[in-house]
């Protein structure tokens, strides 16, 4: 779907009901923008229709930068593995936007630039590629909608880019979340992107910035702060509870990992317990974590999340490591850190009956992996 059609189609569902959560933003703040600054927005090329037989090998990533100076190496590997599926969790370009920018421009000149990369475009026009955003994507730096007005043009403008079309599961009025199915039966995998960004609440800013666990913010259970909004919560357990063989549920940031003062869940521990009491009360089972955000690749696990241990596969960067995370270690950590350009792959054998979260360099080279039975997440063995 060409780029104004998306922006129409936009628009007449920013008038649907909202999903739970904050109120819109207020006449003549960002989301009142005309629509004319998305006329002739750059779109990421058309991607091949998502596969219908069974999925046997996923790559993800997640922190892309745009710039010509930012090379794209792990991209061409990505698309040399010839996955059945890939997935961009978030922080897909680097735009976020300054409080005196109602257009975001900074984010359309990101777009523009992403759309002109030919790494980019070798991933997403050979490799049925899903995508969901973050907080660069979104527009604000750690920013969630609750305390950001532009957020309803940032999700037009991700609509334009990544042709959401009115079919699309993302294609809701209030957030880019979405569920697929694919596969025959007893080989079913279903997708699950989860918008942690457009009801997000104020996160509490830490009181001794830089400290160990400390580092940006504090634990905060205030009651009502969320992460997913309510109307996001309801649809979440709508999905558990539809019949699936492995779930994927893809978190921009990360959901398991604890012990450090950087975005996760866990800034709101109620809103990360919800999490696993839902997996517990719909009954679903074959739940594996996939997440973004940190620059740097990792695998936390919740040994007690559910009936069965939660692992969160951290892929990040892409091309946009950072020192932060060098020798970081966590309660929930199971394997190194790994603090270099990398992406994910998943691969699912569904005759051995495991899954396979593993993280591999620039070069395609392995650098840590771990083998999840099945059984262990309650599928049952062979």
């Amino acid at each position: 779907m060409r780029g104004v059609a998306a922006i129409m189609m936009a628009a007449a569902l920013a008038g649907c009901a909202a999903g739970g959560g904050p109120a819109s933003p207020a006449p003549g703040t960002a989301s009142q923008a005309p629509l004319s600054i998305l006329q002739d927005f750059p779109q990421a090329p058309q991607t091949p229709a998502l596969p219908k037989g069974p999925i046997t090998k996923i790559v993800i990533g997640s922190c892309l930068n745009e710039e010509w100076n930012r090379n794209q190496t792990a991209l061409e590997r990505m698309t040399a593995e010839k996955a059945d599926l890939a997935i961009l969790m978030g922080d897909n370009v680097y735009g976020s936007a300054t409080e005196d920018d109602p257009e975001l421009s900074d984010l359309r000149a990101s777009y523009w630039q992403q759309a002109r990369r030919k790494e980019f475009a070798g991933l997403v026009s050979s490799t049925p590629t899903l995508a969901i955003w973050d907080d660069h994507d979104f527009g604000k730096n750690d920013g969630g909608g609750a305390d950001y007005p532009g957020r309803e043009v940032a999700q037009k403008m991700f609509d334009a880019f990544w042709r959401v079309a009115p079919d699309d599961p993302r294609a809701h009025p209030n957030g880019v979340y979405g569920a697929w199915t694919i596969g025959p039966k007893g080989q079913r995998v279903q997708i699950l992107l989860l918008d942690t960004r457009y009801w997000r609440s104020p996160l509490k800013p830490t009181d001794q910035r830089n400290a160990k666990g400390k580092e940006r913010y504090l634990e905060d259970s205030t009651p009502g702060k969320t992460i997913l909004g309510e109307g996001q919560w309801r649809w979440l357990e709508a999905q558990l509870k539809q019949p699936a063989d492995l779930r994927l549920v893809v978190s921009s940031i990360q959901l398991v990992a604890l012990g450090h003062g950087y975005e996760k869940w866990g800034n709101f521990p109620p809103e990360r317990a919800r999490f696993f009491d839902l997996v517990r009360t719909t009954g679903a089972k074959g739940v594996v974590v996939l997440s973004g955000d940190r620059h740097y690749s990792a695998i936390n696990a919740e040994p007690a999340a559910a009936p069965y241990p939660i692992y969160d596969f951290t892929s990040s960067a892409i091309n946009m490591p950072w020192g932060a995370g060098e020798g970081e270690t966590l309660p929930t950590m199971v394997t190194p850190g790994y603090t270099q350009e990398n992406y994910g792959v998943v691969s699912i054998d569904w005759a051995g009956r495991t899954v396979t979260l593993e993280a591999r360099d620039k070069a395609g080279a392995r650098v840590f992996a771990r083998v999840v039975p099945f059984a262990e997440i309650g599928l049952g063995g062979a």
